[in-house]
C-alpha cells in the first residue's frame, strides 16, 4: 500500500469516525455530510470544488429525486393513520391478541409483513410507527426502544431473506440470474436466527428498562388520539395498508401510485374520524417532516458518492477482486464492506455487483453455487450498513423522536450484530458445507 492509498484510507476512515461522533452529538447531517466529503477530497487528492459541487451534490440530488415522493406520500399516509385513530386501533388489536408481554414481537410482525410485501422501508416506518407507539403505551415501555425492534422487522430477515422483494434480493437476482428463493436453506435458517435473536435481545432490554423504573411517555409534537371510540373499526383500519401491499405486489405498479391510491382510500374510509379543522396542518406537517427526513438521508448518501472515487476504495476493490479466499467468504465480507462504506444496504450491494459481478459469475463457472453467493451477498449487505452514519437510521430516529445517544445501541445489536453473526455463523457455514 503506497502513501497515497494510506493517506486516502486515513481520510476515509477518519471521515466515517467523525460522522459517527458528530451525529451522536446531534450535529445535523446537513453539516456532517459536507464536512466529511471535504475531508475525503483533501486526503484523496480530489479537487475539493469539483468533489463537493459535482460528485457530492449529484449523489445528494440523485437520492432526493429518486425518493422524494415516497417520503412525502409515506409520511402523509402515516399521518392519516395517526390522526384518524386507525393506527391506535390496529395497535390495540395486536396488543389484545398477543398481550403486552409480547410487545416486541407485536411490533416486529407488521414491519416484517410490510417489508416482505415489498413496501419501501421509509413507507413502513411512517405506517408502523404510530401502531408501535400504541403498543408501547399499552406495555408502558420507554419509546427509545422502539426503533430497535421496528428496524429489526424491516431491515434484517425481511429485507435480505429468501422470497423478499426488497432490493438486496432483487439486485442479486438480476446480476446472478438466480431465483428469489436462492440459497433457501442457509437463507431461511439465518432469517429465523435473526428474528428470534432480535426479539430475545429486545425483551431483555425491556426488562432492564422496567427494573430502572422507566415508563412510556408520549413523544412531544406527536398528536394523540385519546380514545378509540371515534376511531375506525378494526377491519376498516387494516384495509388501506392491505390494499397498498396487495396492489404493489399483484400489479407491480410503482409504489408512488400505490401510495396515492392508499391515501385516497384512507381518506374515504377514515374521513369522519379525521379532525377536519386540522386537515391543512396535517398535510403541511407531513410535507415539512418528509423534507427534513429525506435530506438527512440524502446528505449521507452523497458522502458515499465521494468515497467511491478515492484511491483507497479502488485499492480495497482490487484486493477483493484478486483474493484467493473462498468465494462464499468473499461474498459475505465484500457485501458488508461495500454497505458499510456507503452506509446503505441497497447502495452497497448494487455497487458490489457492479465491481465484483463478473468475478462471481466466474466462481459459478468454477462450480461454486451461485444461489449461495446470492444469499450471502444479500445477508451481508444488511450488516455493516447499520453503522451510525447510515442515513436511514438518522431518518428513522427523527421520525421516532429519539436520538442516537438514546437508541442507537439497540439498533447496533438488532440490525448490525445479529445480521452479521447470523451471516457468518449460520448462513456461511451451511453454504460452505453444502456448496
Amino acid at each position: 500500500m503506497d502513501t497515497t492509498i494510506l493517506i486516502s484510507a486515513l481520510g476515509l476512515f477518519g471521515a466515517l469516525a467523525g460522522m459517527a461522533i458528530l451525529i451522536f452529538k446531534r450535529v445535523t447531517p446537513l453539516l456532517v455530510g459536507p464536512l466529511a466529503a471535504i475531508l475525503v477530497c483533501f486526503t484523496s487528492q480530489i479537487p475539493v470544488f469539483e468533489g463537493t459541487t459535482e460528485t457530492y451534490l449529484s449523489g445528494v440530488t440523485g437520492f432526493f429525486t429518486s425518493y422524494f415522493f415516497i417520503f412525502l406520500l409515506g409520511n402523509i399516509f402515516g399521518n392519516i393513520y395517526q390522526n384518524s385513530g386507525a393506527a391506535a386501533k390496529i395497535g390495540s388489536m395486536i396488543s389484545k391478541k398477543l398481550g403486552t408481554k409480547h410487545c416486541m414481537l407485536a411490533c416486529m410482525i407488521p414491519a416484517a409483513i410490510l417489508s416482505y410485501g415489498g413496501i419501501n422501508s421509509f413507507v413502513i416506518i411512517f405506517s408502523v410507527y404510530p401502531i408501535a407507539l400504541k403498543l408501547f403505551e399499552d406495555a408502558d415501555l420507554p419509546t427509545y426502544l422502539l426503533p430497535g425492534i421496528v428496524c429489526a422487522g424491516m431491515w434484517t430477515f425481511a429485507m435480505t431473506g429468501p422470497f423478499t422483494p426488497q432490493i438486496p434480493n432483487i439486485v442479486s437476482m438480476e446480476y446472478l440470474g438466480t431465483p428469489s428463493y436462492a440459497g433457501l436453506l442457509p437463507g431461511m435458517t439465518s432469517a429465523a436466527v435473526m428474528a428470534v435473536a432480535a426479539v430475545l435481545f429486545m425483551n431483555r432490554a425491556c426488562k432492564k428498562a422496567r427494573l430502572k423504573g422507566e415508563h412510556f411517555q408520549w413523544p412531544e409534537g406527536v398528536k394523540r388520539v385519546e380514545t378509540e371510540t371515534d376511531a375506525p373499526n378494526g377491519l376498516a383500519s387494516v384495509v388501506p395498508i392491505a390494499f397498498v401491499l396487495i396492489v404493489f405486489n399483484v400489479t407491480e405498479l410503482d409504489i408512488i401510485y400505490c401510495l396515492l391510491m392508499g391515501i385516497a382510500l384512507a381518506l374515504i374510509l377514515f374521513w369522519k374520524h379525521l379532525p377536519k379543522p386540522e386537515m391543512l396542518d396535517l398535510f403541511n406537517s407531513a410535507a415539512i417532516t418528509s423534507i427534513t427526513v429525506i435530506m438527512n438521508t440524502a446528505i449521507i448518501v452523497g458522502f458515499g458518492s465521494v468515497a467511491k472515487g478515492t484511491p483507497f476504495y479502488e485499492f480495497a476493490t482490487q484486493v477483493l477482486l484478486n483474493s484467493d479466499a473462498n468465494p462464499y467468504l468473499v461474498a459475505a465480507v465484500g457485501s458488508n464492506i461495500f454497505a458499510g462504506i456507503l452506509g446503505s444496504a441497497s447502495g452497497g450491494i448494487s455497487l458490489m455487483y457492479e465491481t465484483l459481478g463478473d468475478t462471481f459469475m466466474e466462481y459459478g463457472a468454477q462450480g461454486y453455487n451461485l444461489e449461495f453467493i446470492h444469499r450471502l451477498c444479500a445477508d451481508g449487505c444488511g450488516g455493516l450498513d447499520s453503522l451510525p452514519w447510515n442515513g436511514s437510521i438518522v431518518s428513522v430516529f427523527a421520525i421516532c423522536h429519539t436520538t442516537h445517544k438514546l437508541s442507537y445501541k439497540y439498533n447496533f445489536i438488532t440490525c448490525l450484530v445479529v445480521p452479521i453473526a447470523s451471516t457468518f455463523l449460520v448462513a456461511l457455514p451451511i453454504s460452505m458445507i453444502l456448496g
